[in-house]
């Protein structure tokens, strides 16, 4: 009888299960019994038939496979490149890296369950995990990415997804042009290998330097030099992990544009947005980092009749209470706008220039020299400035990856789990570094 690999494999699972069930029967080792022994030995002897008989199949797949794929290459018109075919050069972003999708599906486990076949066998389980090279990680890609965070199962309909499957035009998806992410640009970031980042921060500094007259006397206080205080407190921050997930039939999970775009712009783009809330509002507890917001020690000032003037008081206060340098300033895109399109005489009839410059003004935009940063998660009417480089740290423990697996009763019913996570912890040594600023318009 004729048998596929991936039921001779089957098969393989079924006999090592029974012939272990009998081994547990006998802990010490040694089967007692005649009967279970002469199983045993039975079922071993099937299982090295069966692997024999699998080696065959599995060469005569490859063959096959080697076969088509070259008469599929030489069947092609000179000169038209093939940019779907396993191994081709996908570029994308700084210094020609893959894409987290690209590397997805053209990593050697996915083109080998491919292969064989597997996706569109029921009976088949798979499970594997497809890390990402240096240079593509979370902090990378994703940041063209917005959450989408909906559970709504992708299946191959015309209503859903049966567009991007039924008719082959190219490989590629039209991309999608979200809101880039740059708030955890601004931040050092550090690789940590354990689950709890120790830190010591610095509570008080009390800097009693002075000139120091020469001594008159052996005795006394003559030429005693002065003393400065200084004073630390260790403090931790766990990993946290962040993670979500999406199911998708074994028919969408097999078309490799649909998983590139997929994992590209929504699974690791939705981990960078729910990031960045939690370094900008997480409150420390349960499971939650603890955000810039939230951190006991940060400064604030009102906003007032001006709010310009304000994030000139909040860099004054830094530069004053923690000596240190800020580089940057977060706020909502709704507080940005009325910022960015202040005018001149705005009590007359007749309105001046822009204060920021005309709509044609190009390049980074600054207020103070301190570069802007657009955030969704910064609270309307707060504006956050601070000291990014040396204010706080972002640890990465795990960048964001990728796994395919089932649950429930997927297994059953073709489709599969395609789960994205991270696991990070954020630092904030010097709380004075930062200055909220209240009330904005």
């Amino acid at each position: 009888m004729s048998m596929s690999p991936a039921e001779a494999r089957a098969e393989l699972k079924s006999l090592y299960t029974k012939a272990d069930e009998i081994e547990q029967k006998y802990p010490d080792g040694e089967i007692t019994d005649g009967q279970d022994k002469a199983e045993v030995v039975r079922l071993l002897g099937e299982i090295d038939g069966l692997e024999t008989r699998l080696n065959a199949l599995e060469e005569a797949e490859k063959r096959r496979y080697k076969i088509s794929q070259g008469k599929d290459l030489y069947s092609r018109p000179v000169g038209r490149p093939d940019r779907g075919a396993p191994g081709a050069e996908w570029k994308g972003g700084a210094g020609g890296v893959l894409l987290p999708g690209d590397q997805f599906i053209q990593s050697p486990a996915y083109l080998q369950h491919k292969e064989h076949g597997l996706f569109n066998n029921q009976q088949a389980r798979i499970e594997f995990t497809v890390p990402l090279v240096e240079g593509s990680d979370l902090f990378g890609w994703s940041k063209r990415a917005r959450a989408g965070e909906t559970k709504a199962l992708v299946y191959s309909g015309s209503a859903v997804g049966g567009a991007l499957v039924a008719n082959y035009v190219r490989p590629e998806v039209v991309g999608i042009n979200q809101r880039p992410i740059v708030v955890t640009d601004l931040l050092p970031h550090i690789q940590t290998g354990s689950d709890t980042v120790e830190y010591i921060t610095e509570t008080v500094w009390t800097n009693n330097a002075a000139p120091v007259a020469e001594a008159t006397a052996t005795t006394g206080t003559s030429g005693t030099k002065p003393e400065s205080v200084l004073n630390f407190a260790t403090n931790t921050a766990l990993v946290r992990t962040i993670a979500h997930w999406v199911p998708a039939t074994n028919r969408m999970l097999a078309d490799a544009p649909q998983v590139r775009g997929y994992i590209n712009t929504r699974l690791l783009g939705g981990l960078d947005q729910k990031l960045e809330d939690q370094i900008i509002n997480g409150d420390g507890t349960g499971e939650n980092l603890l955000g810039i917001l939230s951190t006991p020690g940060i400064q604030t000032t009102a906003a007032g009749a001006s709010v310009l003037d304000a994030i000139w008081t909040a860099r004054t206060l830094i530069r004053t209470n923690a000596l240190a340098m800020p580089n940057a300033v977060l706020m909502n895109p709704t507080n940005f706008s009325a910022i960015r399109l202040a005018r001149e005489n705005t009590a007359s009839a007749t309105l001046g220039n822009y204060l920021m410059g005309p709509p044609s003004t190009v390049g980074e935009v600054t207020v103070w020299g301190l570069r802007v940063v657009e955030s969704l998660y910064v609270p309307a009417g707060t504006v956050i400035v601070g000291d990014f480089d040396s204010a706080s740290t972002l640890y990465d423990r795990e960048q964001g990856h990728v796994r395919v697996g089932y649950i429930d009763q997927q297994f059953v019913r073709n489709m599969q789990t395609i789960l994205a996570e991270l696991r990070a912890a954020f630092v904030t040594y010097r709380p004075a570094a930062y200055c909220r600023v209240t009330g904005a318009p």
